[in-house]
């Protein structure tokens, strides 16, 4: 039989994962500490005139608004967990409960 997740153990792990992934990704395109690129320029050299040439090719880089967005959103998303968490109930009168 499945276990129920309680939400803000749902939205806690969410954020974690959210957390991990926006800057997993950062690194792992190569740390830009600039706005997210999509093609790189690279320079080559004309084996016959000895002539430089840039040529672009499509390759993406994650900027520094990766992270910050994954963290952002990790940050509401705990936020929320925080709201959701079931609130301790206190007793009443002593002796009864």
């Amino acid at each position: 039989m499945l276990r129920r997740v309680s939400p803000h153990l749902l939205l806690r792990s969410l954020a974690a994962a959210l957390a991990i992934g926006g800057v997993g990704v950062w690194l792992a395109t190569g740390a830009h500490r600039g706005w997210t690129r999509t093609s790189e320029v690279e320079m080559r050299r004309d084996e016959i005139t000895g002539i430089d040439y840039p040529v672009r090719r499509d390759k993406f880089t994650a900027g520094i608004e990766f992270p910050f967005a994954a963290l952002g959103g990790a940050a509401l998303l705990a936020i929320g967990a925080a709201m959701l968490r079931p609130r301790e109930r206190s007793s009443g009168p002593a002796g009864t409960p």
